[in-house]
């Protein structure tokens, strides 16, 4: 096994990896791309993701990990519902906009491309997997909270889903 730094270096627990090592081993680690979304006042918000990932399937259950010390998690755990928007991969510019501006302001929702669920949910119309949620926990680990929600609705679309490793946003080879 490699070690990139001082084992003692960034420890948060005696017996932890250092935050450095630990990030770079999860940049080789290819995660979906999502769009998690809420409403807050009665206006849509989101944010883009790579943390999530199914928890069971009796009942269909998503676990969504958000920083902490951003005011989304507070406003999504509020809501008591969430969607999850599996981006397709050609669908970068959607997961930019809300990685650079984390959609409080609504304008990052094209009215011609979401659609609002019975519950006040926005799900992209176009994302390869798109889920309805309601909050059963949500619990703070370390420098994030933890969502699961449980899966009330659900729809999916044609195409391939973006990835991201490393930095950078990918698609699959073709076969």
């Amino acid at each position: 096994m490699t070690r990139r730094s001082d084992p003692g270096a960034g420890k948060t627990a005696p017996d932890a990896v250092s935050v450095d090592d630990y990030k770079t081993a999860m940049r080789h680690v290819v995660s979906p791309v999502v769009v998690v979304t809420w409403l807050h006042d009665g206006k849509p918000e989101g944010l883009t993701i790579t943390a999530i990932c199914s928890a069971t399937t009796e009942p269909p259950t998503l676990v969504v990990c958000l920083r902490g010390d951003k005011p989304a998690a507070e406003r999504m755990r509020a809501a008591g519902r969430f969607g999850v928007n599996f981006l397709s991969d050609e669908q970068p510019d959607i997961a930019r906009r809300f990685s650079s501006n984390p959609g409080h302001d609504g304008e990052a929702f094209d009215p011609g491309l979401w659609t609002v669920t019975p519950g006040g949910v926005p799900l992209l119309d176009r994302a390869v997997s798109r889920f309805d949620c309601v909050v059963e926990q949500a619990f703070e680990q370390g420098s994030h909270v933890v969502f699961l929600g449980r899966v009330t609705d659900l729809a999916t679309a044609p195409g391939a889903s973006l990835l991201y490793r490393d930095g950078f946003f990918r698609r699959l080879g073709t076969e």
